[in-house]
């Protein structure tokens, strides 16, 4: 069986939930390295979990 293109990654409680977003290594990478996110980051791009 072939993987899926997309999937939604989380974790829950009773309280809570945890979605985990992936970015692309040019985007990744400084954000995870330096704590924000690098200018090529663009708020437009994401998709809301709610």
């Amino acid at each position: 069986m072939a993987e899926p293109k997309y999937r939604i990654r989380a974790l829950h409680t009773d309280s809570t939930g945890t979605v985990y977003q992936a970015y692309a290594p040019e985007i990744g990478l400084p954000a995870a390295g330096e704590g924000h996110f690098p200018a090529v980051w663009q708020r437009d791009r994401m998709t809301w979990v709610i």
